[in-house]
């Protein structure tokens, strides 16, 4: 669905007609929720389809607090407020020197105590040991003006979000460091050095550990303590994913590694798979223990990120594959997988559980919705298929339709999805399922 056609679905609504509860108060890591279901209900109705624009390609998880949208942009570092009702700028990149991160945002706008801190750097090696050229570090910014309250500089890249926790925020960076900052005026109160850089692997925060991929190592952190409690290594790159936690503690990531580098016990397992490797674990959130492996799939080196993004809900991990091109369901307690859905496409995002429903982008830039429980693909009331929704158009008939690395974030009955097409996406999910509402809604 391009922005003319998502256009022309907007409907004049007034106060009397629309009830909009709005998003969040607070997001304070990525995706949310340490489980990486972005998703948040308090029982506002279903907004018309639309679409917010930016300035350039949209490669993180669109963050709604209240009724406002806060975005950034990949290569320019722009940034943007909406109103998440109407779609209106609030604010944005018209101001280069504080309405502009200095590099590149592929970080959420962590959301905490009325201030937005972001993530900036970009993959560029300036070193083997420090990935990210150029100025990198963190913002803090005011959420009513796009102005830049402070700015930490780091060694190395901070393209994952940052995470909040008991009073300080929490950076890993592309110089094999993981700072705990004063979110007042971005001071550093302490730091750890990680076993490698950290790419797009985001933190994720519960229960006082910290949990980060730092290159060929998850890495379990103990805030509390100061220091790492367990590490796990192996010959695979787990830097670009960020590690999704269970609420029994459970913490499940994504690895990958050339065949030629595979233990001689995996490649004798897998016999027919070739070229790049890609495995799913799970281990022990407090001891780091090995629960289970298993093996995603096999496919060609991948360009740009490596991410094969999980969630988990419900006692299952929905995870994409960039290698397959297939979503799976795996129980979080077994390892057993049960069921895989292929769409002959590239997935690298997270995606978002509600009611059943697994909702999820690819990067040919095609929004899915299938069951939850069987992995077969959701029908309307009618008994058709739902199908697959096109969001937007390529900027040069390449890659800039990609629903990646972001994935979608749902708000009441609503899901947002950036696009590296320069837009952010929002696709009522009763209009797209083809159920009626009240003609109040």
């Amino acid at each position: 669905m391009t922005p003319l056609a998502l256009a022309s679905m907007l409907v004049a609504l007034t106060a009397s007609t629309l009830v909009y509860a709005g998003g969040p108060t607070e997001w304070r890591q990525y995706r949310m929720h340490p489980s990486h279901n972005a998703v948040f209900d308090d029982g506002g109705k279903p907004l018309p389809s639309a679409f917010y624009r930016t300035g350039d390609q949209v490669r993180a998880n669109p963050v709604i607090i209240g009724d406002r949208l806060f975005i950034g942009n990949h290569l320019t570092g722009g940034m943007f407020a909406f109103d998440a009702n109407t779609t209106k700028p609030l604010w944005h990149d018209d101001n280069p020197w504080f309405r502009h991160a200095p590099n590149w945002i592929h970080s959420d706008m962590a959301f905490v105590n009325g201030r937005i801190y972001v993530g900036y750097g970009n993959r560029v090696f300036e070193s083997a040991t420090v990935r990210g050229t150029g100025e990198s570090g963190v913002l803090a910014v005011d959420p009513n003006t796009g102005k830049t309250i402070w700015n930490h500089r780091t060694v190395g890249e901070v393209m994952p979000t940052p995470a909040y926790w008991q009073g300080s925020l929490y950076i890993a960076t592309g110089g094999a460091a993981l700072i705990a900052l004063d979110p007042s005026d971005g001071h550093v109160r302490w730091q750890l050095k990680l076993p490698g850089w950290v790419s797009m692997s985001s933190p994720s925060v519960q229960d006082g550990m910290l949990y980060v991929g730092a290159m060929n190592s998850v890495v379990g952190v103990d805030l509390r303590q100061r220091k790492i409690r367990w590490t796990y290594h192996a010959n695979l790159t787990f830097t670009d994913v960020p590690p999704a936690v269970a609420p029994d503690g459970t913490v499940i990531i994504t690895g990958m590694q050339a065949r030629s580098a595979a233990k001689p016990e995996d490649r004798k397992r897998y016999p027919h798979a070739r070229g790049y490797l890609q495995f799913i674990y799970a281990f022990d959130g407090q001891t780091g223990k090995l629960r289970w492996k298993r093996l995603l799939g096999a496919g060609a080196v991948q360009d740009d990120n490596t991410s094969g993004n999980p969630t988990i809900a419900h006692g299952r991990v929905y995870v994409g594959s960039p290698y397959t091109h297939s979503l799976f369901a795996y129980a979080v307690d077994s390892g057993k997988r049960l069921w895989e859905f292929p769409v002959g496409a590239k997935i690298k995002g997270a995606p978002a559980v509600k009611d059943g429903v697994v909702y999820f982008g690819d990067t040919n830039g095609f929004l899915h919705a299938v069951e939850a429980e069987s992995g077969e693909m959701l029908r309307r009331a009618d008994g058709r298929e739902i199908g697959k929704l096109k969001l937007g158009g390529s900027k040069n008939a390449a890659k800039t339709v990609a629903l990646a690395p972001g994935g979608p974030v749902i708000i009441n009955q609503d899901i947002y999805v950036g696009s590296q097409d320069g837009f952010v996406y929002r696709v009522s999910i009763p209009a797209w399922r083809g159920i009626k509402t009240s003609k109040n809604d």
